[in-house]
């Protein structure tokens, strides 16, 4: 085991220190808040006080209800903005609150990712990659659900492997803008985007026009009101009666109606998504204006230039626009007076088929462009918070993989114990022998974990890394399934089939197993373990092995494709301590028997 480092222990500080700041600012802004409650009050009684004094003085009084009334919007509007300052720095502490958790492996209040758990995978299942204490949760920064989902992905199945060093470069540069990345966070938690919201817009999008292309309705939705303004004004000022101005009102109201119920549908769909859209509005607008080295940010910059916008955010900014004129038809009065006076419906559908012209083709891209970036944002996190972790060097040249001082990332700092590795060639396995909790399930999670961190461009737990592109596989944590009727041994059967057809096609794979054939005799285990082995270096596989198995160790010891590694136990005054490290070589302690005695079995000699 090892201390925490005087790093870690500074950049918990850091964080602590972030929090206190934020509280200050917040506690300064609430309090202009209260000032700017009593400056309303105020202005409220000033504008009655002004207009009794100056009563009957009509011009007087007007000019002065005028003048308080714009004193009082302007100060409301400055209390939202207080309001909206405030929201961020609460999401910051949050944001910092949850960096901390996450160096003290403090994380089961946080998202894990479990819906995105797959029991047939070929590796998530048996190195936890999502669920309760899980690399998902350890690793995500994620708030839209479709960065969830691509981190998903991202851990389910290996980048390109051109891609990879453009990942691990972008990360590397969002790690050391800590402010920044803080800052996009807090902008996509205000109303993160969700996937109901992207099939609204893919609808909405995909849908034939409702019509009103023709030049005509432009030019019809600008003079239009003018007639029911011109007619109020002169029912207002007597020149109309009653009737004849009902009757006005009736014809308006039949061609609003009209035109709404072509239009309606199409506008309902898009109601109450303004919020998100708004959010990833003002997350392209950190994304576009800032100074990037890396060629994948600077990608990322260049697919937010549509052809018709100066940007992205301004072309967002022209749909929030409308998006916000969409939801004032949720009230209805609000509502009637619209589609009286100005045909509101057909503004709406001339404003959103023009912009759905320009930007339908770019708008499912923004999406992606909010999921990836949030997924570096994630890297950048784990790149802060893990100083002596490395990026491993990753190439297409199968096999080799190398490690100096390797452990398993879930593991809290001061109590986990790291390890050198390495294997190089086709053909070629491991066999790590050891009894029950002496580390190697621990061990072999740890190879695992770090490989999958490596082949999504993520640094990963170790000094120092090298290894292949592969496909990984694994047999080591498996369980029955009542419902399909499948006991474990089946079921673990059914694993290794899918490992074994991988095998035979000469794909890359590198394979981890832990105790495999052990739902069955202690006899066929032996038996089924050695054909496995040789069939796996038959066929030029790697794996890691894993068994208590240590006469299968034994037989296949003179085999020179076959290396024998172990982790042992100390008994001390009848008490068993493990160090956790890998040692070559082959078990030959009988610490089972220990442990059987301390929980009350009696052996007779």
């Amino acid at each position: 085991m090892i201390q925490a480092s005087n790093t870690h222990i500074d950049i918990i500080k850091d964080y602590q220190h972030n929090i206190e700041v934020h509280k200050v600012i917040i506690g300064k802004l609430e309090r202009g808040k209260k000032s700017l409650a009593f400056t309303r009050l105020m202005t409220v009684l000033g504008g009655a006080g002004f207009a009794w004094y100056f009563w009957p003085a009509a011009g007087f009084v007007f000019s002065g209800i005028v003048l308080f009334s714009v004193i009082f919007i302007i100060l409301v509007f400055v209390d939202a903005d207080k309001s909206t300052a405030i929201n961020h720095r609460k999401r910051l502490i949050q944001i910092n609150q949850h960096e901390m958790d996450a160096m003290q492996q403090n994380l089961h209040n946080y998202e894990d990712g479990q819906i995105f758990a797959d029991p047939s995978h070929a590796y998530a299942s048996d190195l936890d990659l999502f669920g309760a204490s899980s690399l998902y949760q350890y690793v995500s920064r994620c708030h839209a659900e479709q960065s969830k989902k691509l981190l998903s992905d991202y851990l389910k199945e290996p980048l390109p492997f051109s891609s990879i060093y453009e990942r691990q470069k972008a990360a590397n540069e969002l790690s050391k803008k800590q402010d920044y990345c803080q800052n996009l966070q807090a902008s996509a938690m205000a109303d993160p985007l969700t996937r109901q919201t992207e099939e609204k817009l893919k609808l909405c999008f995909d849908a034939p026009p409702v019509g009103f292309l023709h030049p005509f309705w432009k030019w019809f939705h600008n003079i239009y009101p003018i007639i029911p303004l011109t007619v109020t004004s002169f029912y207002v000022i007597g020149k109309l009666s009653d009737q004849t101005f009902l009757i006005f009102l009736s014809v308006f109201y039949i061609i609003s109606i009209l035109i709404s119920r072509k239009t309606g549908p199409t506008l309902g769909i898009l109601s109450e998504v303004e919020p998100e859209i708004e959010g990833i509005r003002k997350q392209f607008m950190l994304i576009e204006t800032e100074k990037f080295r890396s060629g994948f940010l600077q990608t990322l910059q260049q697919r937010l230039k549509p052809p018709d916008y100066k940007s992205t955010s301004a072309a967002i900014g022209e749909f929030v626009g409308i998006l916000k004129k969409i939801d004032w038809r949720s009230n209805l009065l609000v509502n009637l007076i619209l589609q009286l006076f100005f045909l509101w419906d057909l503004r709406l559908v001339i404003s959103l088929n023009d912009w759905k012209r320009k930007n339908k083709n770019q708008f499912k891209d923004w999406f992606r462009v909010v999921a990836e970036m949030e997924v570096v944002v994630s890297m950048a996190s784990l790149i802060h918070n893990e100083p002596e972790w490395c990026f491993p060097a990753v190439d297409d040249k199968y096999f080799h993989f190398a490690a100096e001082q390797i452990g398993h990332p879930l593991l809290p700092v001061t109590t986990r114990v790291s390890s050198d590795f390495s294997m190089e060639g086709i053909g070629k396995i491991a066999l790590i022998t050891g009894s029950n909790m002496a580390g190697k399930s621990t061990f072999l999670r740890s190879l695992g974990i770090n490989t999958v961190l490596a082949l999504m461009g993520a640094p990963v737990c170790a000094r120092q890394m090298s290894l292949s592109e592969v496909k990984l596989m694994s047999s080591m944590r498996v369980a029955d399934n009542l419902a399909e009727n499948t006991s474990t041994f089946y079921a673990e059967l059914k694993k290794m089939q899918y490992i074994i057809e991988s095998v035979n096609k000469k794909e890359h794979v590198f394979i981890l197993l832990d105790e495999v054939l052990r739902g069955t005799n202690s006899a066929d285990r032996h038996k089924g373990s050695k054909a496995l082995v040789r069939q796996l270096l038959k066929n030029g596989a790697i794996a890691v092995m894993a068994t208590h198995d240590t006469e299968l160790a034994h037989s296949e010891s003179m085999n020179p494709s076959v290396s024998n590694y172990h982790f042992e136990g100390k008994i001390q005054d009848e008490e068993l301590y493990f160090d956790y490290k890998i040692k070559p070589g082959i078990s030959e302690s009988l610490n089972a028997t220990t442990l059987m005695k301390k929980i009350g079995i009696h052996f007779q000699d």
